[in-house]
């Protein structure tokens, strides 16, 4: 069993062959796939991709790079959706402080709300972060029992273990591929398996040997693939240890 703990198969760019990919994917032992919520106008299509295929499992939530098509009330909306709906995991929220143009304040606000939910509701949260960790690691302190993952992980070593420590799972996926991120490459290779969760963020993040193509749950075997080198080890045990971290965090069964 494979998951791929991170993709939006809900997205637009596979709405002329999605069942295809699924497909695809299943016919490689790919048989369950967390699927995360950007905005509230997509958590319906979310749920109706999850009831027409077996092996997909929602979050709902309302991430950072949405900002501007977020409301308010969007949060009470969020409660009352997940209490009828019933998800794996809150999110995909967070903090991004690479782009710019996005408010901080506003950012802060839904971060900190949906982390809120997560706990109130004892659910897992996938947690968007980019040029950020230090803020989501004091965010992640300040709610004791909190737990999730860091879906592609890009932070240091340090916070890698601070985060490990607090009951975070790191998830990567495609830059893990590629050669020339090395910095990323060493980090995976000394983090301990137990932490790991891989991903593809589809249709985004495309692997090194796919690069010009959109990126699909099927080409998380070229980042176990990786993985498994940068251990050492074969990609059977590579897929084993992170599938049993997925259905360990987002309480999934483990057949």
């Amino acid at each position: 069993m494979i998951i791929d703990s991170h993709c939006h198969i809900d997205f637009e760019d596979f709405d002329n062959d999605r069942e295809q990919v699924i497909n695809r994917a299943t016919a490689e032992n790919i048989n369950k796939i967390i699927v995360p919520g950007v905005t509230k106008n997509n958590w319906n299509k979310i749920k109706s991709c999850c009831e027409e295929y077996s092996g997909l499992y929602p979050c709902y939530g309302l991430h950072p790079y949405f900002i501007n098509k977020h409301q308010k009330s969007d949060i009470d909306d969020l409660i009352s959706w997940i209490e009828i709906n019933k998800p794996v995991a809150i999110g995909e929220c967070g903090l991004d402080f690479f782009l710019k143009n996005l408010d901080l304040q506003l950012q802060t606000y839904y971060f900190e709300k949906q982390l809120d939910i997560a706990l109130d509701y004892n659910l897992p949260v996938v947690i968007h972060a980019r040029k950020s960790t230090e803020s989501v690691i004091k965010a992640i302190k300040q709610r004791p029992g909190l737990r999730g993952m860091i879906h592609s992980y890009s932070g240091s070593y340090e916070q890698a273990l601070q985060l490990i420590k607090l009951g975070f799972y790191l998830s990567f996926g495609g830059p893990v591929t590629y050669e020339k991120s090395s910095r990323l490459r060493k980090l995976v290779q000394q983090l301990p398996l137990e932490a790991i969760l891989v991903e593809t963020d589809a249709p985004d993040q495309p692997v090194a040997n796919a690069k010009e193509r959109r990126n699909e749950p099927l080409f998380i075997l070229e980042v176990i693939h990786n993985i498994a080198k940068l251990h050492n080890t074969s990609d059977e045990i590579i897929s084993n240890i992170t599938s049993k971290n997925s259905c360990e965090l987002f309480n999934l069964p483990a057949v």
